[in-house]
């Protein structure tokens, strides 16, 4: 069935893409997703209709995902000790904090 569903979606852009030069249809590599882009949600959401009516296949849509690159490189301990005078005994206060570092 999944195999079925496939081919119909493969038949079923070809032929749309061939319809109308504003849609778009391109594969993201990094989260292997195809991603189809047009003017707008309305006209998106009539081609999802037509391949759903005419093809039988059901299609998940939703925004799409992001592959995130961020990696800790290192991570760095540091101390700092808040000091606020506004008139009165002030406020003082010790903080520790973790910084991590990431590489984009």
């Amino acid at each position: 069935k999944d195999s079925q569903q496939a081919a119909n979606f493969s038949k079923a852009i070809g032929k749309f893409t061939r319809e109308d030069p504003t849609l778009k249809v391109s594969i993201d590599p990094k989260t292997n997703q195809t991603i189809i882009s047009g003017m707008g949600e309305l006209h998106l959401e009539i081609y999802i209709e037509r391949m759903k009516r005419e093809y039988g296949v059901e299609c998940i849509t939703g925004n799409p995902s992001v592959n995130y690159k961020e990696t800790i490189t290192s991570r760095s301990n540091f101390n700092y000790l808040h000091k606020k005078q506004s008139g009165g005994s002030g406020l003082f206060y010790p903080s520790n904090y973790v910084v991590i570092f990431l590489l984009l």
